[in-house]
């Protein structure tokens, strides 16, 4: 699994970058307004989700870890598949999305092409009042993305990691003691 590129941006178009990595060029669809700061022939760092279809193999990038949890939460969603969270994403900032949700204003996020009022009302209904994005530390998302690696869902991998004791220090031994958690 592809969670994180870094090399230099070959082309640049309107819905995705081309990376170059190793003479291996890596096309990660990204908003708009992440676009616009990557530039043809400079160094590009990209935090990736992979999303593997049974006819397709698409990678979508962000600036920031944050934007890519609240990617994930936005998939553990019913309905919301990764073009939809990446329409939504495009909106604005991550803090002007959380904000809306908070407010249970359902029109911020009707007004994304492809998403009906139900799916707004959804959205709204499921991440109000979940979204802390203050965010894990670096060994807390390893952790995470292993979970996720093993086919558990980002909600239930943040839930199972802060189960774990803060005495447990490596980030092994973390990943045992949240497998064991999810298995209850």
């Amino acid at each position: 699994m592809i969670s994180y590129l870094e090399g230099i941006v070959k082309k640049k178009t309107d819905s995705y970058v081309i990376v170059m990595i190793s003479d291996i060029g890596y096309q990660v669809f990204m908003p708009a307004k992440m676009l616009v700061n990557l530039k043809e022939g400079e160094k590009a760092s990209i935090f990736v989700h992979d999303h593997l279809r049974e006819n397709a193999h698409d990678l979508f990038g962000f600036s920031t870890h944050a934007e890519l949890e609240f990617f994930w939460r936005l998939l553990d969603i019913s309905g919301v598949g990764p073009r939809m969270a990446m329409n939504i994403i495009a909106l604005g900032s991550i803090e002007d999305l959380v904000k809306n949700i908070e407010k249970g204003n359902i029109d911020y996020i009707f007004q994304v092409s492809g998403v009906g009022k139900k799916t707004a009302q959804k959205i709204v209904i499921e991440l109000k009042g979940k979204l802390d994005l203050s965010g894990a530390d670096e060994e807390e998302q390893e952790v995470i993305l292993a979970l996720k690696n093993l086919g558990y869902t980002a909600s239930q991998a943040r839930e199972a990691v802060r189960k774990v004791s803060k005495e447990i220090t490596e980030t092994g031994d973390k990943v045992r003691e949240a497998l064991r958690y999810l298995s209850k």
